[in-house]
Formats: C-alpha cells, sequence, structure tokens
C-alpha cells in the first residue's frame, strides 16, 4: 500500500504545472515550484505550507506563491483535505480521498464544488514523489494541475 500520510510528512519541495484545456478561458498555464514546510498537530492533522514562485507560460510573467492544504487521517485508507484561504479556522473542505489497491491510488470520492466549478483529485507514488493531480471542470474552466511533491 502507498502510505501517502507517511509520505506527506516527509515532503520539502514541489514542482507545479498548469496545462488549461481547449474549453478554458482562464490561461493559466505555466510552471512553479517551491519550498514545503510540514507541522504536524495531534498525529491526525498535517499543515502542509507551501511557499515558491509561479511563472506563466503565455508572458513568463513570475509571481510569488503561498498556499496551506490541511490533511487530516481519518484512518488507514480515508485522508481529507482542506485549504486555509480563510485561515485554519476557516478551512473549506476539499474531498475526501480514499485509497484503491487495484490502481495504488488515492482518488476522491466526491468533486468539491466551487460555484460553478467541480474540483477532483488523485494522488499516486511514482518515482519517490508524491504526485498529485487536479481536474477542475466548469463553465469557464478546464484546468488540469500537477503537483510533483518530493523530499
Amino acid at each position: 500500500m502507498f502510505d501517502l500520510w507517511q509520505e506527506l510528512q516527509k515532503i520539502n519541495h514541489y514542482h507545479y504545472q498548469s496545462q488549461p484545456g481547449a474549453n478554458s478561458v482562464m490561461g493559466w498555464a505555466g510552471a512553479g515550484s517551491g519550498d514545503v514546510t510540514c507541522e504536524l498537530d495531534d498525529q491526525q492533522t498535517l499543515y502542509f505550507k507551501e511557499a515558491g514562485q509561479f511563472t506563466l507560460q503565455q508572458n513568463g510573467y513570475t509571481v510569488d506563491t503561498q498556499n496551506e492544504f490541511i490533511w487530516q487521517r481519518l484512518n488507514e485508507h480515508q485522508i481529507k483535505l482542506l485549504h486555509s484561504r480563510f485561515g485554519r479556522n476557516n478551512a473549506v473542505e476539499l474531498f475526501v480521498l480514499s485509497y484503491h489497491a487495484e490502481t495504488q491510488q488515492w482518488i476522491s470520492d466526491a468533486a468539491h464544488v466551487c460555484a460553478d466549478d467541480l474540483y477532483s483529485s488523485t494522488v499516486q507514488w511514482q518515482d519517490n514523489a508524491v504526485e498529485f493531480s487536479w481536474t477542475i471542470t466548469g463553465p469557464r474552466k478546464q484546468e488540469n494541475l500537477h503537483y510533483r511533491y518530493t523530499r
């Protein structure tokens, strides 16, 4: 079994790619990278802080980025993912990821609904890294995001 909970606690760096689909009007094609700081609280909650830079493919414009995910271990086969965009006490629940032994992936149980958009994801272990892929679909969005987390 790919033990996502244990691997998340070892992460130090990330590389990020964003590729819009044909129906996207957002145009957020680009790549970024940075560092990850992990803070384990009560053995079941992991604060996952990202800080780095993102560069737009279209014009080379680079922006500093900061992000914090909150991972909560529900049991051996389920982990809840939250985003602290409004602070840790008002975190946005994204979805529960469940482990699927047949594919050795963690897959979101249901899509997160944000206005007209649906967010879903898969997580797998590949080449000594946690590969985290997002799909965002909606009337204006068709986004494919890929994070590669390493030690």
